[in-house]
């Protein structure tokens, strides 16, 4: 059972909850996020938040427990638009606090995120995961994502980088057909 909760995009003020967020499931990720020579987390954090073309996606309950630090945010999508092109954007992190694992929410924030991505004139969205993330792999795949590249031992020896991509064109002539 999905808990009662609010998605919208983050805004300046959500700063110190999507920091808590992202160092709470940083070990999730190969390699962790804090690991990464792209700078530090609360630094690309700062960027994402000042930028018109980047943000993050978060899914917060209704009625967080006061003594929650996160303030009820459960699950989050990062992304920008106009990656490489005018209409396209790049997935950056997806995860789910790991108390609501398995209750279909990184699905509800996707799909509310293509939403809105269509609407923002995006027609391709592109991702990244890596060998060992079956999970990901695998959800990915259900949600309509191809493989269009994997860069060998990108990751270390053995462990390949999977690049995935998927037209948002059906979810627009979905969308049309229910207005």
């Amino acid at each position: 059972m999905q808990p009662d909760l609010v998605i919208r995009e983050a805004r300046h003020e959500d700063f110190q909850n999507v920091l808590r967020f992202i160092e709470l499931v940083d070990g999730d990720f190969y390699p962790p996020l804090s690991q990464r020579g792209d700078g530090g987390i609360p630094e690309r954090i700062k960027a994402s938040l000042a930028r018109s073309d980047a943000n993050y996606m978060i899914a917060h309950l209704t009625e967080p427990e006061e003594s929650d630090l996160l303030q009820g945010l459960i699950a989050m999508v990062g992304f920008t638009c106009k990656w490489q092109h005018e209409d396209d954007a790049y997935i950056n992190f997806l995860a789910t606090h790991p108390s609501y694992r398995k209750h279909g929410l990184a699905g509800v924030l996707h799909g509310r995120l293509e939403e809105m991505l269509v609407e923002k004139g995006v027609s391709r969205v592109y991702l990244c995961t890596w060998s060992g993330n079956l999970a990901a792999m695998r959800f990915y795949e259900k949600l309509g994502y191809s493989v269009y590249s994997i860069i060998l031992n990108d990751r270390g020896n053995g462990i390949n980088t999977l690049n995935y991509r998927k037209g948002l064109g059906t979810l627009k002539s979905s969308m049309s057909a229910k207005q």
